[in-house]
């Protein structure tokens, strides 16, 4: 079994409260081990367009691509 080095990925999210809210959850979710839900911030008012922004830290675990 080879390990591999887990990469951050910052995500910045932005839509719909209740959807960018669900994301995390559903990323969480995902069958497999390829990557992992890391902090979560708290919904922000979008400052130009409705909705919200949310940041996450996605952790890739599984092999890199390419």
């Amino acid at each position: 079994m080879s390990r591999h080095r887990p990469r951050l990925v910052k995500v910045r999210l932005s839509g719909d409260a209740g959807d960018v809210t669900a994301l995390p959850d559903l990323l969480t979710d995902l069958p497999g081990d390829r990557c992992a839900v890391g902090e979560v911030s708290t919904p922000y008012p979008n400052r130009r367009d409705s909705g919200v922004r949310r940041y996450i830290d996605v952790v890739l675990t599984g092999p890199a691509e390419g």
